[in-house]
């Protein structure tokens, strides 16, 4: 398990003396050179970073945005990687792209890069994750998860698209990655800018109607049946990416009392936000009873057992996923993101995640046999394309489903509250989270009107369903 040593932050953090030119919210490159200098020498080129603010509240007051973590020499990597060796850096801006409750786990940023190739002038741009120490309450676990995503991008990803390929089918929907770096204070994932291509987030406030849910399905079922296939000749991914063993329970030496702290904090507070909505006593009974057991049935999900052992996402809700539209806005195409809790487990652990974080009871209820039919026969199209039989029946993944509603439950009282929170969320230390966390909940009994649709109706589905008595 990682030790004191393998979480180098805790060590002072240097600071950055390598920018050659600061300007404060602006978005043109500015001249490189010094006033006196002359033509390029030796191979030495002069490189502008100019590093633009843009505050999420649009209140229009700047910043001291300066990311240490994106350097000269990651953006040059990306740029190569993505261009070819002959593409020349000219010059860099960095744009913060985090608004408040979009991203916990790290920080985002958008690099915009001016550039030459057989010289001519270019401009392209990437998206940037940085700086997994960002929630320092759970600082060891998110930079595990951190790393993880490394793992998936450096070679997992390849595995994946390569049996897709072999099988003839078009590849996973997920950003191109053109550098990473776990090089301390220096830790990112360059990604592909999806933008310009017209994707875009949906609205974590608004659960996700049932095109939307369709697409984020089919590309599930994708990269399930994908790593299906894959078992062919990897039979355990585990082996070959051990990080993948890495999760809530194991992932550092106190990470069993940090997980039952953190779901048993969270229980609490849930319970303590259904008594003041009222009406839910079985619930807060199942609440109190539970909370000693948090570990063992969270313990129970995340390990998959035959056939139900694939890759899944791990983490698939709203704003892990982007939505590209036609001209009736409606969605066509989705791309799968953050990859950072990725792990071999029951895909019904991504159906349960996906359905009770990031869509209404009524949505979720009503459409609920569709959703599986429509995951079953993506899953069972990739697999007849591989030429492998399908390792379960529609019948068999409604019963996994049903089996790992708890998961879904677990996951919603930690992730659902968060997502639907209009306040600050402390996250410099584990009671500050949990206080901050209380006060938002406690104004979200008064005042939310989208409470009822995207909380609540999970606790109704859970007693109907027998998970809650």
């Amino acid at each position: 398990m990682p030790g004191h040593d393998s979480f180098p932050w805790r060590r002072k953090r240097r600071r950055s003396l390598h920018l050659s030119v600061w300007q404060l919210g602006s978005t043109v490159p500015v001249p490189c050179k010094p006033a006196n200098a002359s033509a390029d020498t030796a191979g030495q080129r002069w490189v502008a970073y100019v590093f633009t603010c843009e505050t999420m509240e649009g209140d229009g007051a700047e910043s001291d945005f300066r990311p240490s973590e994106i350097t000269q020499e990651s953006v040059e990597a990306a740029l190569k990687n993505d261009k070819g060796s002959d593409a020349r850096l000219v010059s860099f801006a960095v744009q913060e792209c985090t608004k408040k409750g979009d991203n916990y786990a790290t920080s985002v940023a958008r690099v915009i890069v001016n550039y030459t190739l057989w010289e001519t002038d270019h401009e392209t741009s990437y998206v940037v994750k940085y700086n997994p120490r960002n929630f320092a309450a759970f600082e060891k676990f998110l930079y595990v998860v951190f790393r993880k995503e490394v793992m998936f991008y450096q070679h997992l990803v390849h595995d994946i698209q390569s049996q897709l390929k072999e099988a003839g089918q078009t590849p996973l929907r997920v950003p191109r990655c053109f550098h990473t770096s776990l090089e301390e204070f220096q830790e990112v994932i360059f990604l592909e800018d999806l933008r310009p291509k017209g994707f875009k987030m949906f609205d974590r406030k608004k659960g996700m109607d049932v095109a939307h849910t369709k697409l984020v399905l089919e590309e599930l079922a994708r990269l399930h049946a994908a790593s299906y296939l894959l078992k062919a000749k990897i039979p355990d991914l585990t082996e070959k990416y051990p990080i993948l063993k890495l999760d809530w329970l194991n992932y550092a030496d106190d990470a069993r009392d940090k997980t039952y702290k953190l779901f048993s904090k969270q229980m609490d507070i849930v319970k303590d936000m259904l008594n003041k909505v009222g009406g839910y006593e079985v619930a807060e009974n199942w609440l109190g009873r539970n909370k000693v057991k948090v570990l063992d049935m969270l313990g129970d999900h995340i390990v998959g057992v035959p056939p139900f052992d694939l890759l899944c996402h791990g983490d698939c809700w709203n704003n892990n996923l982007l939505f590209r539209y036609n001209e009736e806005e409606t969605p066509i195409e989705v791309m799968l993101l953050d990859l950072q809790l990725c792990r071999q487990a029951s895909p019904a652990t991504d159906l349960n995640y996906l359905f009770h974080s990031s869509l209404e009871g009524f949505v979720r209820k009503t459409n609920l046999e569709s959703f599986l039919d429509i995951y079953y026969s993506s899953f069972l199209s990739v697999a007849e394309a591989g030429k492998t039989a399908i390792p379960f029946s529609r019948e068999e993944l409604r019963q996994e489903y049903k089996n790992n509603l708890e998961y879904g439950l677990l996951l919603a009282m930690l992730v659902t509250v968060i997502v639907i929170c209009e306040g600050d969320i402390n996250k410099e230390d584990e009671d500050g989270f949990t206080d901050s966390l209380k006060d938002v909940l406690d104004e979200l009994v008064a005042t939310s009107p989208i409470l009822r649709p995207r909380f609540l109706s999970i606790f109704d589905e859970m007693i109907e369903n027998k998970v809650i008595v």
